[in-house]
C-alpha cells in the first residue's frame, strides 16, 4: 500500500490518506519519511479502537455513537443497511468523531471491509468521491470476515464504482459472489525491478542454503517446510534453513525444531533490517514459501516475497495455493507443491541438490515473468488509467 501511495505521488496526483487510527509509528519506512506522509495522513481516532481492551474501547465507541445521534445520523444504527458496522458501533462512532465531510475524486480502500466502510461513510454524506476497493485475499477468504461482511459486500458490489483484486483467482471469487465483471480489473501489487537486480546462481549443493522471509502465521506453511527439512535430514542430505520473521507461531515452530532435533540446521532469527535481509537472500540457494489455507480460511493474495526472490534469480519452491500459480509455473519458473505436502517440498529440494534441473533456465524464466507481469510501475500505471476512466 505504501508503494502504491508513493507511485501515485510520483505520477503527480494529489494524495491524502485517511486512517481510522494510527498503526505502529515506531518503525517508519524510509519512504514515509522521504515523502513526508505524516503531513498527508489524517486519523479519525488518535488511538486504536479495536476491541483488544474490550471494556475501554467499547466505551469509546459508545460515547462517540451517542454524538452521532446528536448530529442526527440515525441511519448509522440501521443494522439491515450496514450490518456489522452498525451493531459493532464502528460506523456510528466514526461518524460521531468526524467533524467534517471529506472530499476526493477517488477513494481507494484497501481490503474489503475498508471498502464497505468507505461506502457507508459516503452513504452517510461524510465522504464524497468514487469508491474503489482493492481486494487482497484475506478479505475474501477468512471465515470471520465473510461471516461479518458477505451481505455488506453485496451492497458494496452494487454501489461501489470499481473493484481491484490482486489476482485472477480473486477476480473469479468476486464474480462468484455477485460482482459484475464490468466493475472488476485485476491489478497486481508487483515490485520495483530496479531494487532487485538479477544475479545468476551457482547452487552450493554440498550444503544447500534454504531461506524464508515471512510472518510466522499459519497460512505461510512454514511448519511444512520444517517437516521437509526433517525428511532431508533423515535421508542424510546436508542443508541449512534460515527463517526470517516473527509472528504468533514463533514458539510453536521453535519447539518443532527442537523436537525434530534440527536445532543445528534450522534457525529462526526474527525480524531483520532490509539490508540484512537482502544480503542473506543474495547468499541463499532456494527460497521456500509453501503457503496453505489457514484453519480460519485465511489465504494469500500473491506473496510479494516470492516476486522479489524470483526477480533476483533465487529459485523458489511454493504451493498450488490462491494466486501463486499465476506467479510460478511449475518446473518452468519455479516449483509448486500441493498444500501441506512436506514430502513434495523435500523432493523439490533433493532435485536441486542432485543437480537434476536446468537451474539457469528456471532463473531466467522467473525473471522474465516478473518483468512482464509483475512490474510495479506498469501495474500502477494501469490502475491510474482505470481510475481516470471512472473519475
Amino acid at each position: 500500500m505504501l508503494n502504491q501511495i508513493v507511485s501515485f505521488i510520483k505520477m503527480g496526483y494529489e494524495v491524502e490518506i485517511l486512517s481510522v487510527y494510527p498503526g505502529d509509528l515506531d518503525k517508519l519506512h524510509e519512504d514515509y519519511i522521504k515523502y513526508e506522509l505524516r503531513n498527508k495522513v489524517s486519523y479519525i481516532f488518535d488511538k486504536d479502537i479495536s476491541l483488544n481492551n474490550k471494556i475501554y474501547q467499547l466505551g469509546i465507541r459508545a460515547w462517540y455513537s451517542i454524538k452521532s445521534l446528536v448530529k442526527g445520523h440515525f441511519s448509522a444504527f440501521n443494522v439491515s443497511q450496514f450490518g456489522f458496522l452498525s451493531y459493532s458501533l464502528v460506523l456510528p462512532s466514526l461518524i460521531g468523531r468526524m467533524n467534517k465531510k471529506l472530499n476526493g475524486d477517488i477513494i481507494v480502500a484497501h481490503f474489503g471491509p475498508c471498502g464497505v466502510l468507505a461506502n457507508a461513510l459516503r452513504s452517510s454524506s461524510l465522504l464524497q468521491g468514487k469508491v474503489v476497493t482493492v481486494f487482497h485475499g484475506y478479505d475474501l477468504s477468512a471465515t470471520v470476515l465473510l461471516k461479518r461482511y458477505t451481505l455488506a459486500y453485496k451492497s458494496l458490489f452494487l454501489q461501489g464504482d470499481l473493484f481491484l483484486p490482486v489476482s485472477n483467482m480473486w477476480k473469479n471469487r468476486l464474480l462468484d459472489m455477485g460482482c459484475t465483471e464490468e466493475k472488476i480489473g485485476v491489478v497486481r501489487m508487483g515490485i520495483q525491478l530496479k531494487d532487485f537486480p538479477f544475479k545468476p546462481r551457482k547452487l552450493n549443493t554440498d550444503c544447500i542454503r534454504l531461506i524464508s522471509v515471512c510472518r510466522l502465521t499459519e497460512k505461510k506453511g512454514i511448519k511444512y517446510a520444517i517437516s521437509a527439512c526433517n525428511i532431508l535430514n533423515r535421508a542424510g542430505y546436508n542443508f541449512h534453513y534460515t527463517i526470517i520473521g516473527y509472528g504468533e507461531l514463533l514458539d510453536e515452530l521453535n519447539k518443532m525444531i527442537i523436537d525434530l532435533d534440527l536445532k543445528s540446521k534450522v534457525d529462526i532469527i526474527g525480524f531483520q533490517p532490509q539490508s540484512i535481509v537482502k544480503k542473506m537472500l543474495s547468499n541463499s540457494d532456494v527460497f521456500l514459501l509453501p503457503s496453505v489455507t489457514a484453519s480460519n480460511g485465511d489465504m494469500e493474495g500473491i506473496p510479494v516475497a516470492l516476486m522479489e526472490a524470483m526477480a533476483t534469480g533465487l529459485p523458489v519452491i511454493s504451493s498450488y495455493h490462491s494466486g501463486i500459480p499465476e506467479l510460478i509455473q511449475n518446473d518452468y519458473s519455479g516449483w509448486l507443491c500441493q498444500e501441506g505436502n512436506s514430502q513434495e517440498i523435500a523432493n523439490c529440494i533433493i532435485k536441486l541438490i542432485e543437480d537434476k534441473v536446468e537451474i539457469n533456465a528456471i532463473e531466467k524464466n522467473a525473471r522474465n515473468h516478473i518483468e512482464v507481469n509483475f512490474n510495479q510501475d506498469n501495474e500502477y500505471n494501469k490502475m491510474a488509467t482505470m481510475l481516470e476512466h471512472i473519475r
